[in-house]
This record gives C-alpha cells, sequence and structure tokens, in this order.
C-alpha cells in the first residue's frame, strides 16, 4: 500500500505539471482530458489512503498514529472540498473568459496539494506497513 500510494503521489506531481503546461498552451481540449485524468487519480488516490488509514485505525497502534491518521483525515476532507468548489467555479466558459484568474487558482490548490503530499509522506506514510508486512493477527 505505502508503494503505490507513493506512486500516486509522484503520478499525481506529474499529471500537475503537465496540466500548467497545457494550461500555458491555452489548449481547451488538452485541459479538459488532463482535468478528467487529474480527478480520476485524485479520487482513486484518496480512496487507497482511506482506506490504508482506516486499516491503521482499526489496528492497535499508538495514540500519536491515531492522532496522525485523525489530523490526515481532516485535512483531506478540507483539501478536497476545495478541489470540488474549484471545480464548480472554474467551468470552460468561465476558463475562457479568465485564463490567469484560473491559472491563479489552479496553482493555489496545487500548491495546496503538494503541501498535503509532503506531510503525508513525512507522516503518514512511515506509519503504513511495508508491502509484505502482514498485521498481527
Amino acid at each position: 500500500m505505502k508503494h503505490q500510494l507513493a506512486q500516486d503521489h509522484g503520478a499525481l506531481r506529474t499529471i500537475m505539471r503537465d496540466f500548467v503546461q497545457a494550461l500555458d498552451r491555452r489548449d481547451m481540449p488538452d485541459i479538459a482530458r488532463r482535468r478528467i485524468e487529474f480527478s480520476q487519480l485524485f479520487r482513486s488516490h484518496m480512496a487507497r489512503e482511506d482506506a490504508a488509514v482506516n486499516a491503521m485505525r482499526r489496528s492497535e497502534t499508538p495514540t500519536r498514529d491515531l492522532q496522525t491518521a485523525c489530523e490526515h483525515g481532516r485535512a483531506v476532507v478540507s483539501l478536497f472540498l476545495r478541489y470540488s468548489e474549484h471545480l464548480k467555479r472554474w467551468t470552460p466558459a468561465q476558463v475562457e473568459e479568465d485564463w490567469a484568474g484560473y491559472r491563479r487558482a489552479v496553482i493555489e490548490l496545487q500548491n495546496a496539494l503538494m503541501d498535503r503530499m509532503a506531510w503525508e509522506e513525512a507522516h503518514l506514510h512511515p506509519l503504513l506497513p511495508r508491502a509484505g508486512d502482514r498485521a498481527a493477527a
């Protein structure tokens, strides 16, 4: 699981970088395609991460680990709500009308996700079992 989450983060970073490049070219069809690609990976990643955190909550982990899991959950919900609002606000017509504003909004949201992924890699991922580790029965 830990390895898959790290791979997801790498893929999300790549998609975000490529998205900004498409945005700078003002390539609306590419932007729409990448927006869908990002959304699908983001949702899949959130589901995998949520499953890992829920498994951690159900296990007999030290209190600090449970606190980390709870902090993570609150932060991810907040970020997901921001992302949902972003999608509602920035329709294709609105993007066409305000490229600079959309680019700023994208960069701000991407920075928030980059910060969240860095936090997860530093605080959450070390608590997750490595591939091949088995939970105590």
